[in-house]
């Protein structure tokens, strides 16, 4: 069983954790905020109210072995970045780190962060891209500049198939599946497919491709949410893990 250790349950962090709980891991949380760590230590294998700068208290607390490290200090920049340290030096493989900003991103990567996230980036592209899209209903990252894209098919390739559309050939687009007018859910299709009204596909491609493809404004549907579903909280205890078995019992 795979284990985590979070360490700073800021905004960034309580998503993460979320998200975890919604999988058969171990999880370690740590935050200096008694109020948030009461209402998770339940759901967890440890939890601990701790000052994490201190890096006795990361080796005693976090093990070596761990699978990975998520650090959300929120605003604490500095902090992150001894904790980030801290933990490179300690030998945990991968550590996830928190940017706010650019130049503080790239410290952490300088001192040990293995993966530099920007939450506030990413959500400015969550905004942005649909904006510029008339024809983008929703999407999400999926590394390097890529993005998984609901789009509203252009009426320009109405009774065209997938083969004469060519849209990898226009736009840099590869369509997955197929959502139907009236469907709600993504089908495959084959390229012999022929496009109809109001058909919204399911395409990978780079940000800047899914952003210049034209198209009517529509009304966004779940399809694509669905495939990663809103976080919800575990709401029975877990059987105790590894850590806990290590660590005792919870707090």
């Amino acid at each position: 069983m795979k284990q985590f250790a979070i360490i700073g349950l800021s905004h960034f962090g309580i998503r993460v954790l979320d998200e975890l709980l919604q999988h058969d891991v171990e999880i370690l949380l740590i935050d200096r905020d008694q109020q948030v760590i009461e209402e998770y230590k339940d759901q967890v294998e440890a939890a601990y109210i701790a000052d994490v700068i201190k890096e006795e208290l990361i080796q005693k607390l976090v093990p070596a072995t761990i699978d990975a490290a998520i650090i959300d200090l929120g605003d604490a920049t500095e902090a992150s970045i001894l904790v980030t340290n801290y933990l490179k030096k300690h030998g945990v493989k991968r550590i996830i780190a928190k940017a706010e900003t650019d130049q503080h991103g790239e410290i952490l990567d300088i001192v040990g962060a293995t993966d530099v996230v920007y939450p506030n980036r990413e959500a400015a592209k969550r905004i942005s891209l649909p904006l510029i899209s008339s024809s983008l209903f929703s999407f999400f990252p999926i590394g390097e500049g890529m993005v998984i894209a609901e789009i509203q098919l252009p009426d320009q390739f109405l009774g065209q198939t997938v083969v004469e559309a060519d849209l990898r050939r226009r736009y840099g687009l590869n369509v997955l599946a197929v959502r139907r007018s009236g469907a709600t859910q993504f089908d495959f299709i084959s390229p012999a497919y022929e496009f109809a009204e109001g058909d919204v596909i399911l395409a990978v491609g780079r940000e800047k491709d899914v952003a210049s493809v034209p198209g009517k404004v529509g009304v966004a549907s779940p399809a694509v949410s669905a495939l990663r579903p809103n976080p919800r909280p575990r709401t029975t205890p877990k059987s105790p893990g590894l850590l806990a078995r290590l660590f005792g019992r919870r707090l």
